[in-house]
């Protein structure tokens, strides 16, 4: 028993040095911010560490403890150009921050110029003028989702191509082509196996390639036909 009093006895001050040395000590404290931002498309903008280091604001000297990771990670993640963030501490003296960054598949019509918008919808940025390689959307409420899933799954290659993307319903998405041809793509369904036959359609030129069912796709030379409702 006496034995067990002076453990406990000795045990308080050393939990309390500890406690101190977590909590107040300058040995574990702030001098770093490490920061690592993923790639994107030029069109998306730049973000920098530096950005990131700001909009964090951890300040150097505050005991890693007292770090706030999430409030910080928060504030990261509300950037426009940010889709996800973590934060971390890696003693004794350093915040980790690494960004992950939205990436641009399609232009949206806005009040002034378009809107870069990722796969969920999510405005990255504002731009006067579309910029090659990533397609322009003009889309219903309706069709909106369909179209952007169809812009997200596509190649790069083939996005590349394509210069604007329609629908009015999930149904009926259309692409239209660079080089002025036009593409029925249907639903956003089977887009991996729609882009392989496309691909293979191109051997062939045409005004139209029909896609929207791919295992029996067809091309002509014929103005564009109109979708069948079932798509």
């Amino acid at each position: 028993m006496k034995r067990a009093l002076i453990a406990a006895l000795v045990a308080i001050p050393v939990i309390a040095a500890l406690a101190w040395l977590a909590w107040f000590s300058p040995w574990l404290a702030v001098t770093q911010v490490q920061v690592t931002v993923g790639p994107a498309s030029e069109l998306a903008g730049p973000l920098s560490a530096d950005e990131v280091r700001t909009v964090a604001g951890v300040e150097t000297g505050t005991p890693l403890l007292r770090v706030p990771t999430e409030e910080i990670q928060s504030r990261v993640s509300a950037l426009p150009q940010v889709a996800s963030a973590s934060v971390a501490r890696a003693w004794p003296d350093t915040i980790v921050i690494d960004v992950v960054r939205r990436q641009p598949i399609a232009l949206v019509a806005a009040a002034r110029g378009y809107d870069l918008v990722d796969a969920s919808g999510a405005v990255i940025a504002s731009v006067p003028t579309p910029g090659e390689g990533v397609p322009v959307v003009a889309a219903s409420d309706a069709g909106l989702t369909a179209a952007l899933d169809v812009a997200q799954g596509l190649p790069e290659d083939l996005r590349r191509k394509v210069t604007s993307i329609e629908a009015t319903t999930r149904n009926d998405v259309t692409l239209e082509l660079r080089d002025g041809a036009t593409v029925m793509w249907g639903s956003a369904d089977d887009g991996e196996m729609k882009a392989r036959v496309l691909q293979t359609l191109f051997q062939t030129k045409a005004r139209w390639y029909d896609v929207s069912a791919p295992g029996v796709p067809a091309t002509s030379d014929m103005p564009r036909p109109q979708m069948s409702p079932s798509g």
